[in-house]
């Protein structure tokens, strides 16, 4: 697979591997590049390499290192190995040490470094410049004793390098490679000179050298790092300075925001604590996370209100959604769209502002942008402000998390009367997980009505399980979360819930439209109609309201006479179109259908009110929100013209506002469709049925119209399977309704499955 003499990189899927790699190439090196994907560690055993070098990258070790350990492993002894930045970070966590939050967050920032004259760093002069890009790094107390440190910054004491004590294994957190950065063509070149796999091979760059004086890392006997702000206290910084520039925006201002709140600008909110309640335990909080500064980059391409729909309709009570913007990669946009794409779910998450929440302001952007509750830390607030910011936040209607890392915080959090605690399992000052944090402040909230929750470092079934036994209701998952390749399964897994049984194939449903008198609608329900349809439109089927109201008593009075029928069961959770068309299948029928095109709004809800109208069907151009108008459920007929595809058809139906969807082919030359007797291509009605709702795995339920008849009816619903077909001139003889062919057609199309 490769020949003697070639260096071989392993690319964690880094810009900065081009940079490293032209360096190498600069010095005469021979360098292969493979993703860390692309290898396996059945590969490493065929691989004849000179020696390694494990590239920089995003993300974390241990999720994100894909063969670089195994190779790592492998290749110690055997080649000189060389890790940069996460390089290192793999370096570690292959041999058994930990890798945790820094103490400083760097981008870009420059590092004096202190070394110890040794292996790569031979004759390198102190105090160089390095450029740095990372926020992790080299758990110092956990390192395994064959591996050394080798350098630090001289600033604040971060580890800078790691060696290992025997094999040719060295790695850097820095970047050699940067045009910022000195001495980094030499670094690079004393590694290149490394032969074999031991230092015992390489002794003139001095690493077993006994007369060379030791290397101190700690030369005051305190380790630098603790000197640092906590990433706590450097995110809290921030977003103080980011709430200063926005409240300082024209058009942003305090006042700004309390003056769109009084105009009811604010959309509709829910209730945590009822939504948590409704789920068995656990409910989950499910989190979208771009990014941190413990784990980098996680899902930066990951689209917020996508996510949030996936895990609205996988069954979770609450979205949590990042604002932070700098560490986390999130904004008040992805919590906006994100409320938005869940909508129109009858019983939506609640929507969690996830943020460093220090002023009240930010409790105003979060109500105005959708949240139904914000997250309050009480390790970055003293407890006058965090009593006043759940005060504010309640003066809004809503229940803030309150989040707990200790007792002590607990206690502030019980005095204040939070209903619902959460407890981080993560330190905000280290970011180091200690899944037994939620178990020591359990028994705290015992007999209290209190709901609490477990958060971070939730990855498996067994993590939720040991939670339930001590009492928590709710478990936040936000990494492993992103990670999954299947959000719905996982959320399956950890909250045990019975995967949904495919959809049952249903007998279509039939509407019979264009009826004149109370005779041709007795003979359709009769039939087995589902709906029938009375048209006050402009069209030669056209009813008066004395008409129409005989019509309507003659149908109430045949629904009157069936038995109620007894409650289905519903799926907890459909997308928009599909749970309107579930929950109108178990009621007594036919329903009543009045067919407008173009008309005013104040004649549609007019002629609603008269003739008792179960449903409305907008048949011409009528604007989208007519439909929030009006009293009873819409049908809105798309109008299929010939250049359409699935995609233009399925940007006309949109969730939220009519509840169903009637598609018809336009006649050519005409804007809308209606009584031409066109059928609408087939193929493309199916595609649209199988493009399915927007954001879901559902099929889109549509009612298809146009050119069918008792002969054809079967065959269509057997191509296309239309949750519903709707017919009238195709049962119709010489003008007028003919009984038999509408008991043909009812007949024929409820026989298709």
């Amino acid at each position: 697979m490769s020949s003697t003499g070639e260096t071989l990189m392993i690319d964690n899927y880094d810009s900065f591997t081009f940079n490293l790699y032209q360096s190498l190439c600069n010095l005469g090196a021979n360098v292969r590049v493979v993703r860390n994907s692309d290898l396996t560690p059945r590969d490493l055993p065929g691989l004849n390499i000179r020696n390694l070098i494990i590239s920089p990258g995003p993300g974390h070790p241990k999720t994100d290192g894909g063969i670089s350990q195994a190779a790592i492993k492998y290749f110690a002894g055997k080649v000189p190995v060389l890790g940069v930045c996460m390089g290192l970070e793999c370096l570690v966590d292959a041999l058994g040490g930990e890798i945790s939050y820094a103490g400083e967050i760097m981008h870009g920032k420059i590092s004096k470094i202190r070394h110890d004259e040794r292996g790569c760093f031979k004759a390198l002069p102190q105090a160089f410049q390095s450029t740095r890009y990372h926020s992790l790094s080299a758990h110092i107390k956990t390192l395994p004793d064959e591996l050394a440190v080798c350098a630090f910054t001289e600033e604040s004491g971060v580890v800078m390098g790691i060696r290992h004590r025997e094999f040719t294994v060295e790695a850097v957190q820095y970047h050699p490679e940067s045009i910022l950065s000195e001495c980094g063509e030499e670094y690079l070149k004393n590694f290149l000179a490394l032969r074999g796999g031991t230092w015992d091979e390489n002794p003139s760059f001095g690493v077993l050298d006994t007369q060379l004086p030791p290397f101190q890392y700690e030369p005051s006997g305190t380790p630098m790092a603790n000197k640092l702000p906590s990433i706590l206290e450097t995110i809290q910084k921030q977003r103080l300075e980011d709430i200063d520039v926005a409240r300082n925006t024209p058009g942003a201002t305090p006042e700004d925001l309390q003056a769109s709140l009084d105009l009811h600008l604010d959309p509709p909110l829910i209730s945590l604590v009822t939504r948590l309640r409704q789920a068995s335990p656990p409910a989950l909080m499910a989190e979208i996370k771009r990014a941190s500064p413990s784990k980098g980059a996680i899902a930066l391409g990951v689209n917020a209100p996508s996510q949030a729909l996936k895990y609205a309709l996988a069954g979770a009570s609450v979205i949590s959604v990042l604002t932070e913007p700098k560490w986390f990669k999130g904004s008040l946009l992805d919590m906006r769209l994100a409320r938005q794409a869940v909508d129109s779910l009858p019983n939506r998450p609640a929507i969690l502002r996830k943020d460093f929440i220090l002023d009240e302001y930010q409790i105003l952007e979060a109500r105005l942008y959708g949240a139904d509750t914000v997250l309050l830390i009480v390790a970055m607030l003293p407890i006058v402000r965090l009593a006043a910011l759940m005060k504010c936040s309640r003066s809004l209607g809503m229940e803030p998390l309150v989040e707990v890392n200790s007792a002590e915080e607990m206690e502030a959090a019980l005095e204040l009367g939070a209903k619902v605690i959460g407890v981080n399992n993560r330190n905000l000052h280290t970011f180091e997980v200690d899944m037994n944090t939620t178990t020591r402040l359990a028994d705290m909230c015992k007999g209290k009505d209190v709901i609490l929750c477990a958060l971070s470092g939730i990855n498996s079934r067994k993590d939720v399980t040991d939670y339930l036994d001590q009492g928590v209701e709710a478990i936040l998952v936000g990494e492993a979360l992103m990670r999954a390749p299947d959000p719905k399964a996982f959320i399956s897994e950890l909250t045990q819930t019975v995967p949904t049984a495919p959809p049952k194939v249903r007998k279509p449903l039939v509407k019979i439209c264009g009826i004149r008198t109370a005779e041709d609608a007795l003979v359709a329900a009769e039939a087995g109609a589902d709906f029938i349809g009375l048209i006050f439109a402009d069209s030669r089927r056209r009813v008066g309201i004395d008409t129409a109201v005989e019509v309507s008593t003659v149908v109430q009075t045949f629904r009157d006479e069936k038995p109620i029928p007894a409650p289905q069961p519903v799926e907890p959770q459909l997308p928009w179109f599909s749970h309107h068309a579930q929950s109108i299948v178990p009621l007594r029928k036919p329903l009543l259908v009045g067919v407008f095109q173009d008309q005013p709004l104040e004649e549609i809800l007019a002629v609603v009110s008269a003739v008792h109208l179960d449903i409305v069907q907008l048949h011409g151009s009528e604007p989208v929100h007519f439909a929030s108008f009006i009293p009873v459920p819409v049908i809105r007929v798309i109008h299929a013209h010939a250049d359409d595809t699935a995609d233009t058809l399925s940007n006309k139906a949109r969730p939220g506002y009519h509840q169903f969807v009637l598609l018809e082919a336009v006649k050519p030359g005409e804007k809308v469709s209606g009584g031409s007797g066109i059928t609408v291509n087939l193929d493309l009605a199916k595609d649209f049925i199988e493009k399915g709702e927007a954001g879901s795995n559902s099929q889109l339920p549509i009612i298809l119209a146009g050119g069918l008849t008792p002969d054809v009816v079967g065959k269509v619903v057997k191509h296309v399977q239309p949750w519903a077909v709707d017919v009238s001139g195709g049962v119709e003889t010489e003008g007028k309704k003919d009984p038999a062919k509408i008991r043909r057609f009812v007949e024929t199309a409820k026989a298709t499955q």
